[in-house]
């Protein structure tokens, strides 16, 4: 179901961790203990910029098969994550409902910032975990070594945020990034309208990348074209679709070794030609909560997943390039991706994330990855 949102002053607008039937960027399914997950790894391939710092290639077996299908250009997967860095010294400030400070994925990397409800828990529930989880997750998420900074504009009692908590948390964000200088990112995983722009929320992309602060957005799972989804339709925003992997048509003429499976557009995610890149967002496994906020794994739905692989690989880019500005940013990840493989997008062009390795020496840190040769 759609839901319009009020335009008046006080905006409401829905997170993805609500129930499926809102206007939410994503859903949770088939819970298992947090520490029953197989470590994996992470990756990234960086083009020439001036003041890059050099970072070593990475390989390790892995039971996501998004951060599988993100290092590669084609199907099928292999059973493995190969990325360049790990994230370290980049900040991602994650616009959400609070997210969790102990769970393993994440423990010792998740710093409190900014709320708009004082009041509130500190959590409303698993989906800001999760999609920290995917942007830096020690074994689930694309830069593991990444910092995350908690900035929660969501009410827990109506499980909404509204727009001037977004806009408040925006403003606390650029102060806070003066006080914190070092290459940064925001993900916002929400959408708060699907039918025009908000110019309050265009102010505030527009203000955190004048502090050169990549804003990185879900497309939201609505199925509309992403250009009436606000804020996917501020100027300067990294629009996320998801993706999900098919069966290939019976008669598709395709013989290849891939044949049999596809990229295609995630159902009922947005669509059309204002999506800048996609990424996995269908059943990818990701740090959760249970009912007593107690650390699980989980499998999630929806474009709040793929926006926090797209921010972690900004994040990958970041730490070779600490001085790209948020164009540069998204211009590495576009000019990078794979085009022209993701099926059903109701677009003349598609973009995959794409994070694999161009180097040829691995430093190996730990007994599950190994030197590439």
């Amino acid at each position: 179901m759609r839901t319009r949102l009020s335009k008046k002053t006080h905006h409401w607008l829905a997170t993805a961790a609500i129930a499926a039937a809102l206007v939410g960027c994503a859903h949770g399914s088939s819970a298992v203990p947090a520490g029953d997950a197989t470590p994996l790894t992470q990756p990234y391939t960086s083009l020439a910029a001036s003041s890059a710092r050099a970072t070593a290639l990475y390989e390790a077996h892995t039971v996501s098969f998004a951060l599988d299908r993100i290092d590669q250009r084609d199907l099928p997967l292999d059973a493995t994550y190969r990325h360049n860095g790990t994230g370290r010294g980049v900040t991602v400030y994650v616009f959400d409902g609070g997210i969790s400070v102990d769970h393993p994925e994440l423990a010792g990397r998740v710093r409190l910032g900014f709320t708009g409800f004082p009041d509130d828990p500190k959590i409303c529930n698993a989906h800001g975990t999760a999609v920290a989880g995917a942007i830096a997750g020690a074994t689930l998420g694309v830069a593991p070594a990444a910092q995350i900074v908690d900035v929660k504009m969501v009410q827990c009692e109506k499980l909404r945020g509204t727009i001037k908590a977004i806009v408040d948390g925006a403003h606390w964000v650029i102060a806070d990034h003066k006080a914190h200088p070092g290459p940064a990112i925001a993900n916002w995983s929400f959408i708060a309208d699907t039918a025009s722009d908000i110019p309050e929320l265009d102010s505030a992309v527009s203000d955190l990348r004048d502090a050169g602060i990549a804003v990185i957005v879900s497309a939201g799972n609505v199925n509309v074209d992403a250009c009436h989804v606000s804020p996917g339709n501020a100027r300067g925003a990294i629009v996320v679709g998801a993706s999900a992997i098919a069966a290939r048509p019976a008669n598709s003429p395709d013989a290849s070794a891939s044949a049999h499976l596809m990229d295609e557009r995630a159902p009922d995610t947005a669509y059309g030609q204002c999506i800048d890149i996609y990424a996995p967002g269908d059943s990818v496994l990701l740090p959760s909560l249970d009912g007593g906020l107690r650390p699980i794994t989980q499998l999630w739905n929806g474009t709040s997943m793929s926006a926090g692989y797209v921010s972690g690989a900004a994040a990958l880019y970041l730490e070779a390039h600490p001085t790209a500005s948020p164009d540069e940013v998204a211009a590495e990840i576009e000019q990078n991706a794979t085009p022209g493989v993701v099926h059903n997008a109701r677009a003349a062009e598609t973009r995959m994330l794409y994070v694999g390795p161009t180097a040829v020496t691995v430093l190996a840190q730990n007994p599950t990855r190994r030197r590439v040769r």
